[in-house]
C-alpha cells in the first residue's frame, strides 16, 4: 500500500512531516510520497494573518488536493488547522504533542528582563493580549516568514526579541538553548497561555475513506487528543481564532483533566483568564462552562 502525503514546503512543514510519516511507517509499513503544495499564506509574507484571512491560507490548497483525490491525507500544526473543517474532511488522528508551550529568543532570558520599550517581534493576536498584560511597555511589532528567517531578522537588530511555538524551534533546532548568544527560554503560561492545539499534529483525510483512516488512526494519540480538542471546543465557544486573541492548555493527571484559558478583546485593551477542573471524559463540556464563564462579548 502506497500513500500520498500533501504538505507545505517549508523547513519546518518538512520535518514535522517526515516525524508523523515516520511513526506512521513504523506502524504499519506503509510506504508513503510527500507531495509539496504551495499556499497563498506562503507566498504573502508582508502582512499579519488576521489582516489577510487568517490561518486558513495555508490550508486552502492544501485541503483542495485532498478532496481532489490528488493526495491521500496531509500533515498540519493543529494550532493552524481551523475549526470549521470541511463536510468532506476530518481530523482523523492527532500525533503525541510537543512541548506546547511558546519561547522568547532574546539576548534576555525571559519577558521580564528585557529592557524598557525594547522591540519583540511577533504577529499573532493572542501573544500580543497576553505580552501587553504583564509588559504594556514593550513595542510590539509585527513578524511573518517561517523560523530561520525570524532569527535572521532578530540577528540583523530588526528586534531585540521574538516570540515563537517551542515546538516548532525543538522540531528544527532540536535541544539547543542558545544561538549565537542569543537565549532560547520558554514562557510559562502563567505569562502567555499557547494556542489551542499548540504543539501537536493534525492528520486530515477525507470523511468517507475508511480504509485510509484506518491506517492513520494507528498514530493517533488518545491524551493528546482528548486535551487539543478540549482546547479547541474552547476557543469555538467564545469565537476565537486569528481574529480574536485566545489561548487554552488543558493537562490530563490521570481521570481529571485541567483547562487554563484566556480570551482578549480586538484593541488588546481587555483579556479575561479562567481555570477548571473536572473528569477527563466530560472535557467537551468543561470547555464550554469556562468558554460561558470568560465570555469577553457579555
Amino acid at each position: 500500500m502506497k500513500l500520498i502525503c500533501g504538505t507545505r514546503g517549508s523547513k519546518l512543514a518538512l520535518t514535522q512531516t517526515d516525524e508523523a510519516i515516520n511513526d506512521l511507517c513504523k506502524n504499519t509499513g506503509i510506504e508513503v510520497e510527500k507531495k509539496i503544495i504551495k499556499t497563498k499564506g506562503d507566498q504573502i509574507l508582508d502582512l499579519p494573518l488576521h489582516k489577510i484571512g487568517g490561518k486558513g491560507l495555508f490550508i486552502k490548497e492544501i485541503d483542495d488536493a485532498l478532496i481532489n483525490n490528488q493526495i491521500d491525507f496531509a500533515i498540519h500544526s493543529l494550532k493552524d488547522y481551523p475549526t470549521d473543517t470541511l463536510p468532506e474532511l476530518e481530523i482523523c488522528a492527532i500525533t503525541k504533542r510537543r512541548p506546547p508551550y511558546d519561547a522568547i529568543i532574546s539576548l534576555e532570558e525571559s519577558i521580564e528582563d528585557l529592557p524598557e520599550e525594547a522591540s519583540v517581534g511577533t504577529s499573532s493576536l493572542r501573544r500580543k493580549s497576553e505580552i501587553s498584560r504583564i509588559r504594556p511597555d514593550l513595542d510590539l511589532k509585527d513578524i511573518r516568514g517561517n523560523l530561520d528567517t525570524r532569527i535572521r531578522k532578530l540577528k540583523e537588530g530588526l528586534y531585540d526579541a521574538i516570540i515563537v511555538a517551542e515546538a516548532g524551534f525543538s522540531r528544527l533546532y532540536g535541544d539547543i538553548k542558545e544561538i549565537e548568544g542569543y537565549k532560547f527560554s520558554r514562557i510559562s503560561p502563567e505569562i502567555i497561555i499557547p494556542a489551542p492545539g499548540q504543539g501537536a499534529l493534525a492528520i486530515v483525510c477525507r470523511k468517507d475513506d475508511s480504509k485510509i483512516k484506518e491506517v492513520l488512526k494507528t498514530i493517533d494519540d488518545e491524551k493528546t487528543r482528548i486535551e487539543t480538542m478540549c482546547e479547541r471546543q474552547f476557543m469555538i465557544d467564545v469565537g476565537g481564532g486569528c481574529n480574536l486573541p485566545v489561548g487554552a492548555l488543558s493537562f490530563i493527571n490521570e481521570n481529571e483533566i485541567e483547562l487554563k484559558a484566556f480570551v482578549g478583546d480586538l484593541e488588546g485593551t481587555k483579556s479575561v483568564r479562567g481555570e477548571i477542573k473536572g473528569k477527563k471524559e466530560d472535557y467537551i463540556r468543561i470547555a464550554k462552562e469556562l468558554a460561558k464563564r470568560v465570555n469577553i462579548r457579555e
